[in-house]
């Protein structure tokens, strides 16, 4: 069996982030203290412990499972046909092993996978819209996640609840209100209400342009303070980048600093140029699409960059559900 689905968020850093305690809840059972020995030297058994087909621990550290009669130190096989843990180890007792610990899990690793896999197919379920990755140069969150964080969080309290929800429900229900609750304010619930958008969305954002700095010298101290207008092209990354540095004072006619814009054409993106050497004056100053941007007083330097992602058209799935309260006198 294959699948091309993927999952949203990891199974370490992302899922300590939603609870830091997360390994309370690992799964392990402690076994019962009765070995015996086999009439083999160095193995031993236990009888009726129960499922101990995932993972067997002694006393924290986890052993080695094999298919053949153990014969290495810290090897075991569990037989469910006849209930039976092996136990193999030179130079130990009955008595030692009695006053051991021995638990049973599931792997912890492969059961936080799981966990993963399951709340990403709920999370894709849960919304009724595609979720695409952010890769690629510049389209990626600040923290650098291949998807939305707002789609990884989702995921990882999912997941955790899920993980938490056999020992303790109360606190799973905690915790999984956070992405979804009667009330509707959980970060799933108001992505389906277009109260939040992802990247990939044409939602009113990109409508209002999304800035972000590409490239700012240290040096520098001004900036694009501002963006308006409404694009009049479908999508579009417009480049604004200083082509000649110095500083703006305000009070002081600026007659030396200025920028280019760059809109895109059938080449690529940033390629068009739309205004070239534009003396910056601090006020509203068009860069391409209909749109505007609003620079500060401060220093500049030659080569600044910046990019203003547009987009002209709104897509309805990602547009905030309004209520109207009416009543009949």
């Amino acid at each position: 069996m294959s699948t091309y689905q993927e999952t949203y968020c990891n199974i370490t850093s992302d899922l300590l982030f939603i609870d830091p305690n997360l390994s309370e809840y690992d799964g392990k059972r402690v076994l019962a203290s009765s070995w015996s020995t086999s009439g083999v030297s160095h193995l031993f058994y236990l009888y009726n412990t129960g499922d101990c087909s995932g993972q067997v621990y002694k006393d924290g550290k986890e052993l080695t499972s094999t298919t053949s009669q153990p014969s290495s130190n810290d090897e075991y096989r569990y037989t469910a046909s006849t209930d039976l843990l092996e136990y193999y180890y030179q130079g130990t007792s009955v008595n030692t092993l009695n006053s051991s610990v021995f638990e049973s899990s599931r792997d912890w690793v492969e059961l936080k996978t799981e966990a993963v896999k399951r709340a990403s197919d709920f999370v894709r379920s849960a919304l009724p819209f595609p979720i695409y990755p952010n890769k690629g140069v510049g389209t990626q969150d600040a923290v650098g996640n291949d998807y939305p964080e707002i789609i990884v969080r989702s995921t990882a309290i999912m997941a955790v609840e899920s993980l938490i929800r056999p020992y303790d429900v109360e606190k799973a229900d905690t915790i999984k209100s956070q992405a979804m609750n009667d009330e509707g304010t959980g970060y799933l619930d108001m992505l389906r209400k277009g109260e939040m958008t992802l990247y990939s969305s044409e939602g009113e954002s990109k409508h209002k342009g999304i800035l972000r700095i590409v490239s700012v010298n240290n040096n520098t101290t001004g900036s694009i303070v501002d963006v308006r207008g409404r694009s009049t092209y479908p999508w579009d990354i417009i480049k604004i980048k200083i082509s000649n540095g110095g500083t703006i004072t305000a009070g002081t006619a600026n007659t030396t600093v200025k920028f280019d814009s760059l809109v895109g054409n059938e080449n690529g993106l940033k390629l068009e140029p739309m205004a070239t050497d534009e003396i910056i004056d601090c006020y509203w100053q068009l860069v391409g699409h209909d749109m505007y941007v609003r620079f500060s007083p401060g220093l500049y330097t030659t080569n600044d960059e910046w990019e203003l992602e547009v987009s002209g058209e709104i897509d309805q799935s990602f547009s905030a559900i309004k209520t109207v309260r009416t009543s009949r006198y």
